[in-house]
């Protein structure tokens, strides 16, 4: 990796707490010193096996081309009295008596309102495959995948690298691009699943797991993802506690949306520099997305799942991962415990008593059951919640 060099002058405080490389090689090398050494008191279990219990003849891929939260809530006739059938279309009519039935309420000033529409689908808004779709990250946007040339291309033999040493590299790379950390999981059956069938964005064009291809390619009926030599890659990238915690108001809607979807632009970004290595990268973008992010973040050891349905992380408040496939060689993790499910369930309901909209379940005990409201009888958890985990299902409904 000599050559390929990350070099630059630093800034204020910034310069003086950053680690300093000069290049991936001894990025690799920093980023080895603190490479999944957790303290003792977190238990590395076996392989697919995490804390949250999972029913395997049940859990399958989520077909996101149905995830709606707001069309998961109403009836049918509501929905079409609303002029809101779905979270995907909404009338300026309906979105203007929205937005003013809210503005002067502490946290819906018309300042918090243009803070949030500012923070949303910035990277993902510009991305555009060959056949001209937005929001199309499956292979990266054409125009900035096509500047980059594979090492073939000019002639030279493509990276190859260890495993580990893969992982450590990626690990610098992302956290040189704003990420916090890397885990990474082999293609299986059970693995398969953490991806979903599709997603709402563009409903006709499936995930698909191909055999017999070497690279993925995309048309207006499928996404093909190669199986040879495939490999999962998850990271992970933090949010603003502060921003997050001044919920409900559009200030936290704001930091939800750059939060969740600056994982596009790191994305980007990786899959312009594997492809300059002579690999493939895949993905999608945070709205839902190509995969289950938390469920992946506990598969691969970053966390566990809480009450809240996010990975919680032993050693920072970690609001978001992001899972890829690439066929650069990874090592397989393993999920872990450090007592979360256990102190969701005997210790803490806070954030459940917190939340202004009971999206939250209150039960104790984690249950097969999705999310319920008895004061909804139209509610479809079925858009929203995938069966087949004993966990506590989150009502996203609620929450908009």
């Amino acid at each position: 990796m000599k050559g390929i060099g990350l070099a630059g002058a630093g800034f204020g405080a910034a310069a003086a707490t950053a680690p300093v490389f000069r290049d991936l090689d001894e990025g690799a090398s920093i980023a080895a010193n603190t490479y999944k050494k957790n303290p003792w008191w977190v238990k590395e279990r076996n392989y697919c096996d995490p804390t949250t219990p999972i029913d395997w003849d049940v859990w399958k891929a989520f077909d996101a081309t149905h995830y709606d939260y707001i069309g998961g809530q109403y009836s049918e006739e509501y929905l079409a009295q609303i002029g809101v059938p779905s979270v995907l279309n909404e009338s300026v009519a309906k979105r203007h008596e929205r937005i003013t039935s809210r503005l002067g309420k502490p946290g819906f000033s018309m300042q918090d309102w243009a803070f949030c529409q500012g923070a949303k689908n910035v990277t993902s808004s510009m991305c555009y495959n060959e056949f001209g779709q937005s929001r199309s990250m499956f292979l990266g946007d054409k125009k900035m995948m096509d500047e980059v040339m594979t090492p073939e291309q000019i002639g030279l033999s493509k990276y190859e690298g260890t495993p580990e040493y893969n992982a450590l590299m990626l690990k610098s790379a992302i956290r040189f691009l704003g990420g916090t950390d890397i885990r990474c999981l082999p293609v299986d059956d059970k693995t398969k699943r953490v991806l979903n069938v599709g997603e709402n964005q563009h409903p006709d064009q499936p995930y698909v797991w191909e055999d017999g291809i070497s690279w993925p390619y995309e048309t207006m009926t499928k996404r093909a993802i190669p199986t040879k030599d495939a490999h999962i890659l998850v990271f992970s990238y933090n949010g603003s506690y502060d921003g997050t915690v001044r919920s409900p108001s559009w200030i936290s809607n704001g930091v939800a949306f750059n939060q969740c979807l600056s994982g596009d632009s790191i994305q980007l970004y990786l899959q312009r520099f594997l492809k300059g290595l002579g690999y493939w990268l895949v993905g999608g973008d945070d709205f839902p997305g190509i995969a289950s992010y938390p469920g992946a973040g506990a598969l691969s050891g970053f966390g566990e799942i809480g009450r809240i349905g996010h990975a919680v992380g032993w050693d920072k408040w970690m609001r978001c991962t992001r899972l890829m496939v690439t066929n650069l060689p990874l090592p397989a993790d393993n999920p872990i415990d450090f007592g979360v499910v256990s102190f969701c369930t005997t210790a803490c309901k806070k954030c459940a008593e917190f939340c202004p909209v009971s999206a939250i379940k209150m039960d104790s005990e984690p249950s097969w059951e999705l999310a319920t409201d008895p004061s909804n009888p139209y509610l479809k958890p079925q858009n929203f919640n995938n069966p087949g985990r004993k966990t506590w299902y989150l009502n996203q409904a609620g929450c908009f």
